[in-house]
């Protein structure tokens, strides 16, 4: 059975789970921040991956095809037939991690996955620590392989800093990722000049938004702001982070769930990871981990309030 932890610090405080690594509620200052629902109630509510860690390989694969030395491996398709979302069915999202230490303001889950699980090659294995200080919440993300083998890991909450659909978004990123019609990168690295992509200046979102912007053109040892998202009331969240992409999702598709605070655009993703469908694109900032080079990401939400 999953077991739920909860860890707290300063103004922080958060309610985690080992169903899927999962942050099932994150407060500041006693407000909450992410969007959160009762699972019992409403068992559609993680098919969304709210909270979650998705991976190894998070975004989009086309065709479920992962071309590596010479072997195409293939992934289950699990988005209308024809792309793996979030590597499939059976993703990280939805297996039990186990808890290796705990403290009151941070826990570390490990979870194993073996050669071949969800289609993909090595023994991996995988670790997250969550940390609270006064005002901050840190993801710590490492993996190691005995191959070489995909690993682009996203954490999934759906951000909301009183009314969603006043937030303010800015990131710096020069340029996106265009998509195609099943939502897969199209392979060319476009401007964001003069398009509803353009954060470099905070805006609102535009409805339509589910792309990759591109922070960096590759992952970088220590995490720097990358975006900040600023709610009605002044408060605000900096996304730092290592990765070399943010995945933006206006929340279009959120279910409507009755007694709840979740519905369309009710929250925003914000995905640091790196850049969706890398493996079919070599041109796209490598993420392909070895026994030599494992895994490490570190992200860093930071709260406070504009004066």
């Amino acid at each position: 059975m999953p077991k739920t932890i909860s860890i707290a610090s300063g103004a922080m405080r958060a309610l985690l789970s080992t169903s899927g690594a999962r942050l099932l509620s994150l407060h500041y200052d006693n407000q909450p921040v992410i969007l959160s629902a009762d699972p019992e109630q409403h068992p559609g509510w993680f098919d969304v991956y709210p909270g979650a860690l998705i991976g190894p390989v998070a975004n989009r694969i086309r065709a479920g095809h992962v071309p590596l030395s010479g072997t195409t491996y293939q992934m289950v398709c699990n988005e209308n037939d024809v792309t793996a979302l979030h590597s499939g069915p059976n993703g990280l999202d939805v297996r039990e991690w186990q808890i290796d230490a705990q403290t009151e303001h941070s826990v570390r889950l490990h979870h194993h996955l073996d050669d071949g699980d969800m289609g993909l090659p090595g023994k991996r294995h995988i670790t997250v620590s969550f940390a609270l200080d006064d005002a901050a919440l840190t993801l710590d993300i490492k993996a190691t392989t005995t191959t070489p083998t995909p690993m682009s890991i996203a954490h999934h909450p759906y951000w909301r800093l009183g009314n969603a659909r006043d937030h303010k978004l800015q990131v710096s990123a020069d340029h996106y990722l265009p998509t195609d019609a099943d939502n897969v990168p199209t392979g060319t690295i476009a401007s964001v000049d003069g398009t509803a992509l353009d954060h470099r200046t905070a805006r609102q979102l535009d409805a339509a938004t589910d792309h990759n912007l591109c922070t960096a053109t590759a992952p970088v040892t220590q995490p720097r702001a990358v975006a900040t998202l600023t709610g009605t009331d002044g408060l605000r969240m900096v996304v730092e982070t290592t990765e070399p992409g943010l995945q933006v999702y206006s929340g279009a598709h959120l279910p409507d769930l009755q007694r709840t605070d979740v519905a369309p655009f009710a929250g925003i993703a914000l995905e640091p990871q790196g850049w969706p469908d890398a493996p079919n694109n070599p041109s796209f900032p490598n993420v392909i981990a070895t026994p030599e080079t494992p895994y490490h990401q570190i992200t860093r939400y930071v709260f406070d309030r504009a004066t």
